[in-house]
């Protein structure tokens, strides 16, 4: 969900332990830049629906 699908192989299940750590360690990376990415938007439309509350 959180990668390319070019970066994961066909068969996910034949690659190197350590390739799979990689993989694992990018879609987690992925997911928090998305997280945050969400969290700065919703606050900034806060601000800006609400600009007496600062």
């Amino acid at each position: 969900m959180y990668l390319p699908g070019k970066l994961i192989p066909e068969n996910i299940h034949d690659m190197p332990f350590e390739d799979f750590l990689k993989l694992l360690a990018m879609a987690e990376i992925a997911r928090d830049l998305r997280i945050e990415d969400i969290e700065v938007g919703v606050n900034k439309g806060y601000v800006e629906a609400h600009p007496d509350s600062q």
